[in-house]
């Protein structure tokens, strides 16, 4: 009976913080970071400019991916994802995207603390220049995948992080 009921918090745990945490929604322009990131090879910090000097990464506006795409004409034309953007432009139009890594509200973390002591982007958001659609890394022990509590504390632990609860809590 006990791992019956094990089974099930575990399952209904899983799905509570799939569905309530970490929604993955379609974005509204299909855009591939494996192309960007991987083929191309733009760092993180080009396009996510907030992570050297503020708590979030931030995405770049319609004004900066037009930066890129209007210097190279054969970008404009490139595939219906791209039509979809020059659409947002020409209608003076902010892209609303979704959050991927959507912390809890009770928790305060800084890309800027983290990247100055020198973490990389994948430590925590994964293989990013591998994947076509964003996904949160999960693992098969979600209790300690990427911004979980056990699995900060855990890399606060190994890394000799703060470990006091305001540190991370607000």
């Amino acid at each position: 009976m006990a791992v019956v009921i094990l089974t099930l918090v575990t399952y209904v745990g899983w799905i509570v913080l799939d569905n309530v945490f970490y929604r993955q929604q379609a974005q509204p322009i299909a855009f591939p970071h494996d192309l960007h990131a991987g083929q191309r090879q733009i760092a993180c910090q080009y396009c996510h400019r907030g992570v050297n000097h503020a708590d979030i990464a931030g995405v770049p506006s319609v004004q900066e991916c037009m930066d890129c795409h209007q210097a190279i004409p054969k970008l404009l034309k490139e595939s219906v994802e791209v039509q979809k953007l020059k659409g947002y432009w020409d209608r003076k139009e902010p892209i609303k995207w979704f959050k991927v890594y959507q912390l809890p509200e009770h928790v305060r973390f800084s890309h800027q603390a983290h990247i100055a002591r020198g973490f990389d982007c994948a430590y925590c958001h994964g293989q990013v220049q591998e994947m076509k659609v964003l996904k949160f890394p999960w693992t098969s022990a979600w209790w300690h995948s990427p911004g979980t509590m056990g699995w900060c504390l855990q890399c606060h632990r190994d890394n000799k992080g703060p470990q006091d609860c305001s540190a991370c809590h607000k």
